[in-house]
């Protein structure tokens, strides 16, 4: 036997001990749930070995003692058993928890008691956090639902824990979130660098930069957010404007990841979209996992690019923060495509984006953490866990139907990122300031608008008196311009009913006319000076003809008619 196959055998050498064959004294349930434990153990073990995508069916049930009949009892598939596997690491999780916050009297010694017990057991048991924060980032959009899941799980129990608190020092609306959030960033980071063990001397740095959101004046950020979303239009993004080929497939990814999805899409398809070959495709990208990460990238680009321009003007820090958050959340709501690849479809990608998930986020809060003072709180993990902590609010309503939401939290994301470095009396006015000047904006905006003067068109007016004698086709291209297609559509029968008339009265007008016209005539031939002004018998007097060849959009106007000479008198207009 070489030594692979030895290598191999020890790998899938059970965890557990197998139950005995015969009589054991274990009824039907007692022992599918021994077997579905030893299952989660063996896919625990199978997964920090070898990655969920190279993990089989054989290989859990080698790690577990089971059979392949015992496995497809219990669990459709692979996909099943992991997603099990996670909800119970979950649920085991929050059960010490809660047994570490009943072990304890008083509030703070039961608070400290929950984080350190949670921090430990990772810390104890690595493979299954590991698990649950890294490798499930492999298995697509069921990823994110798992994610979301215990987070809201942990959301409801730390905002347990602090409305049970005997100080009159609340946590804002969104901070229960944000606390998740951030405390989940900072053990993902851990894990992921493999310094799983310094965690054990971060229980009282979390809780202090928890300790940075509470405070009485908190109550005033839910008086001055805004209560409706404001409308913001879709915008383009630039970097999709130009008409070069690394435009074009960048474009093509995102319209086919809309359309199709992610996980369907193929190198040929992108480029055939895009217009050009597969070998051009793969001269701009090596694969359509690195085209999909560069949009998103482009994205943030473009967000950070209007972040900058926004706060340039502002020279206080504190003050610059909250239009900042603003102005980046404007910017990426006004793109909800891009907003939804960036925190929804990237979790098709698959283990290509564990460590890209929070980068545009990370680009942001460190962009402003570089230009800001020192955390008061928390000054060794205050970075990395705001940027977890908005992450996680973003990632929360980037979805079609909360995403208009979004701007309405820009004040209390301002808050998350201010309060560790300003204390949170001094965030809370910086917010109010920046909230009082975009509210000045607002108030300039609109009286600018009242005094402007009412638009005018004098291309038309000009255009028409100029030219309103010179046939339908002036008038038509001026109707074009000044309105819109519908318009011109509901004007034809109007141009065409009026045209009729027009022509029944210029026909009654000229009878009488030409009856004068011949005793004229005929008066002046006897003359002998009336042969320069004498006129053919035959032709007809100057005006408009009875029929005209082609009827005009519009009628001309009396004033015009009146110029031209073609009649002197008015003619009634018919009943």
């Amino acid at each position: 036997m070489s030594g692979t196959q030895r290598d191999a055998q020890a790998d899938l050498a059970p965890l557990y001990r197998r139950l005995p064959h015969g009589p054991h004294g274990m009824d039907r349930e007692d022992v599918a749930r021994h077997q579905r434990a030893r299952l989660y153990g063996g896919m625990i073990e199978s997964i920090a070995q070898r990655g969920y995508a190279r993990t089989t069916v054989a290989h859990v049930i080698g790690l577990a003692g089971v059979s392949r009949r015992a496995f497809y009892e219990q669990f459709a598939n692979k996909e099943e058993c992991f997603l099990a596997t996670y909800d119970i690491i979950v649920a085991r999780s929050r059960k010490l928890v809660l047994g570490a916050w009943s072990s304890e009297r008083g509030w703070a010694n039961r608070l400290h008691a929950s984080c350190k017990s949670f921090l430990d057991d990772i810390v104890q048991e690595p493979k299954g956090a590991h698990l649950v924060l890294i490798d499930s980032l492999g298995i697509g959009s069921k990823a994110r639902e798992r994610l979301h899941l215990a987070g809201n799980a942990y959301e409801r129990l730390v905002a347990a824990a602090f409305r049970v608190s005997p100080d009159t020092a609340p946590l804002p609306a969104i901070a229960s979130r944000a606390i998740v959030g951030g405390v989940r960033h900072v053990v993902f980071n851990r894990i992921r660098e493999e310094r799983v063990s310094e965690l054990r001397t971060l229980t009282d740095e979390l809780l202090d930069w928890v300790e940075a959101y509470r405070s009485p004046v908190t109550a005033r950020l839910n008086a001055i957010a805004l209560k409706t979303p404001p409308d913001i239009p879709p915008a383009p993004a630039a970097f999709l404007a130009s008409d070069d080929k690394r435009a074009r497939v960048l474009g093509s990814v995102v319209h086919l990841t809309l359309d199709e999805g992610y996980g369907e899409l193929t190198d040929p398809q992108i480029a055939q979209f895009a217009g050009i070959s597969t070998e051009a495709f793969h001269k701009q990208f090596a694969s359509k996992e690195e085209c999909f990460l560069t949009v998103v990238d482009e994205f943030a680009s473009e967000a950070l690019g209007a972040v900058e321009e926004a706060i340039e003007p502002i020279s206080s820090w504190s003050d610059a923060v909250p239009v900042a958050v603003s102005s980046f959340i404007e910017h990426i709501v006004s793109h909800p495509a891009l907003l939804r690849m960036a925190f929804i479809d990237l979790f098709e990608v698959g283990p290509g984006m564990i460590g890209r998930m929070t980068k545009s986020i990370d680009r942001f809060t460190g962009m402003l953490a570089d230009s800001g003072p020192a955390p008061r709180r928390a000054p060794e993990i205050a970075s990395e866990a705001i940027t977890g902590a908005v992450w996680d609010i973003i990632s929360a309503y980037s979805s079609a139907e909360r995403m208009r939401y979004l701007p309405c939290l820009s004040d209390h994301i301002a808050f998350v990122v201010l309060a560790p470095y300003t204390g949170p009396k001094v965030a809370i006015e910086a917010i109010e300031q920046a909230r009082l000047g975009a509210g000045r904006r607002r108030s300039l905006v609109a009286a600018a608008q009242l005094a402007a003067p009412p638009m005018t068109q004098p291309q038309t007016g000009s255009a028409v008196k100029t030219t309103a004698g010179s046939g339908s086709k002036t008038v038509t291209k001026i109707g074009a311009k000044t309105s819109a297609k519908p318009a011109t559509k509901t004007a034809k029968p109007a141009a065409k009913t009026a045209a009729k008339r027009a022509s029944k009265t210029t026909a009654k007008a000229a009878k009488p006319a030409a009856k004068s016209a011949g005793k004229s005539a005929a008066n002046k031939a006897s003359r002998p000076s009336a042969k320069a002004t004498a006129k053919p018998a035959g032709k007809k007097p100057a005006g408009p003809p009875e029929q005209p060849t082609r009827l005009p959009k519009r009628p001309p106007s009396r004033s015009s008619a009146n110029r031209s000479g073609t009649s002197r008198a008015r003619p009634r207009p018919p009943k």
